[in-house]
């Protein structure tokens, strides 16, 4: 729990107020500082600013996984800050964390154990990850079936391109972006699927949808093909300081994440 000393050190930064509930941590934040041991003061603030602002602006209740991946540990960035008891990491192969998140290495991979079709709902879907570093190849996370219409997952850049998919092996994304920051797409109806760069579109509006949710655990750092990772040269190796899984967001959602999630990374010294 957060003590007295780690109470006056919120105080002094103008979080105690801020909160859900108009008075000390969020119920929600200290439940996730609690069970990933976070002990740094500047962690536990800025865990607790993220997850009021997500409250703030009706971005929680679109959530049903969300990794801030913070505490410097394997064990501390597998817990999904929306409800620590489901959806927790299990790491595989070669996965570094640090004070900047989740690195992964070699055949390095996350089951998330949140499987798409009994979490989420067909033509109401989105993913985020933030990553602080470039690079080609690798898919980022996501799961798919060899059929290709039941692929849901980011590649940020996969063969030097953005590269992206929301069950629709003929209307995915395929451009040529190499991005540092919160990398977004989101699909909110059968007609409407996009992707965003922090929060600014890239390309246009998708408005053709065929196929159906992969039946398989969302993987980070590669992505779940038939229940198991893709073949190494899919794999990422990008440092990873968020990501999300969730409902469909509107274009003035993303923004709202985007800004929620660039004030988390600027409080922890990690912004790019």
């Amino acid at each position: 729990m957060i003590g007295y000393g780690n109470s006056m050190f919120l105080a002094t930064h103008g979080i105690l107020a801020r909160t859900a509930s108009g008075g000390g941590v969020d119920p929600d934040a200290q439940a996730f500082i609690t069970a990933a041991a976070i002990t740094d003061p500047t962690q536990q603030a800025a865990i607790n600013t993220l997850v009021v602002d997500l409250k703030a602006d009706g971005l929680w209740t679109k959530m049903k996984a969300v990794y801030p991946f913070v505490g410097n540990t394997n064990t501390s960035n597998s817990y999904n800050l929306k409800n620590t008891s489901q959806y927790q990491i299990s790491w595989a192969g070669g996965v570094t964390s640090s004070s900047n998140g989740v690195t992964f290495g070699v055949n390095g991979y996350g089951n998330t154990g949140l499987n798409p079709t009994t979490a989420l709902t067909l033509n109401d879907t989105h993913l985020s990850f933030y990553s602080r570093t470039d690079g080609a190849g690798g898919i980022d996370i996501g799961a798919t079936a060899a059929t290709d219409v039941r692929n849901l997952f980011i590649a940020q850049s996969y063969v030097g391109n953005f590269y992206a998919d929301s069950y629709s092996s003929t209307s995915r994304f395929t451009l040529a972006v190499q991005t540092k920051g919160l990398l977004t797409i989101s699909r909110t109806a059968a007609n409407s699927y996009k992707a965003f760069k922090n929060a600014t579109q890239i390309g246009t509006t998708i408005t053709s949808s065929v196929g159906t949710l992969p039946n398989w655990n969302i993987f980070l750092g590669a992505t779940n093909r038939d229940g198991a990772p893709t073949n190494p040269t899919a794999y990422s190796a990008r440092n990873q300081a968020f990501a999300s899984i969730g409902t469909g967001l509107t274009d003035a959602d993303v923004t709202n994440l985007n800004n929620r999630v660039t004030t988390f990374q600027t409080a922890l010294n990690r912004n790019v």
